[in-house]
């Protein structure tokens, strides 16, 4: 980040204050509280099919819930930096993902249809992988695509979920990488990963990964995200 850059992020913080994504409270995206109040989630205690492991940072409960919700629904985008540092910090925490030789996965943000991107303005997996590029100097890919435009996933069953986003994705970049780390705001049931996984594998990927900010567990699994 350069200096004028650095002094411009100052600028617009002291103008327009950040609040925190999950209380409102004014002075930081996350506050302290709301971080104390998140349900961390064990590594290696959920899966996904395709995947060689499924990292998240929360319980999609609580602060974080609301925070999630208020970046995708909101337009709240700063809220991407603080949300993609959890990702970060549970990627550190789990092991599971890492290669023997420590070359790095490339991330790759779970596309919106371009009719759904259109309309909301913006991807929010997209900023999330891109802040936590930032974070970890990974790279950031968009090959894979959603060529399918599949109803909204809210309040669908788990086995209505999988049968609307099947063979909904395609990789069309160029050269497949062999490690890839999907990046997701929420899994629900793991329907969307796992098809993205599947896209990915026919094209020769050897190792897929993904990580999202939040998981929703019990009576969650069928709500409104």
């Amino acid at each position: 980040m350069t200096m004028l850059t650095r002094s411009w992020s100052l600028l617009l913080d002291i103008i327009y204050p950040p609040r925190c994504g999950g209380c409102d409270r004014r002075g930081t995206l996350m506050c302290a509280d709301c971080l104390a109040d998140m349900v961390p989630i064990a590594p290696g205690l959920y899966s996904s099919d395709g995947l060689d492991a499924l990292i998240c940072a929360g319980v999609f409960a609580g602060p974080l819930r609301n925070a999630v919700h208020r970046l995708k629904y909101e337009s709240d985008t700063p809220l991407a930096r603080a949300l993609a540092q959890l990702t970060s910090d549970a990627l550190s925490a789990d092991a599971s993902w890492v290669a023997e030789d420590g070359t790095p996965p490339v991330l790759l943000p779970v596309p919106l249809h371009p009719a759904k991107k259109r309309a909301r303005g913006y991807n929010q997996s997209e900023l999330l992988a891109h802040e936590l590029g930032k974070l970890t100097s990974w790279r950031v890919d968009k090959g894979l695509e959603r060529i399918k435009h599949t109803r909204s996933q809210v309040g669908l069953s788990a086995d209505e979920r999988a049968s609307n986003v099947a063979d909904a994705f395609e990789w069309r970049g160029g050269d497949m990488p062999e490690r890839i780390l999907l990046v997701d705001d929420v899994c629900t049931t793991g329907a969307t990963l796992t098809q993205c996984a599947l896209a990915l594998r026919a094209r020769g990927c050897e190792h897929v990964y993904a990580v999202t900010v939040a998981k929703a567990v019990g009576h969650e699994v069928t709500a409104d995200i």
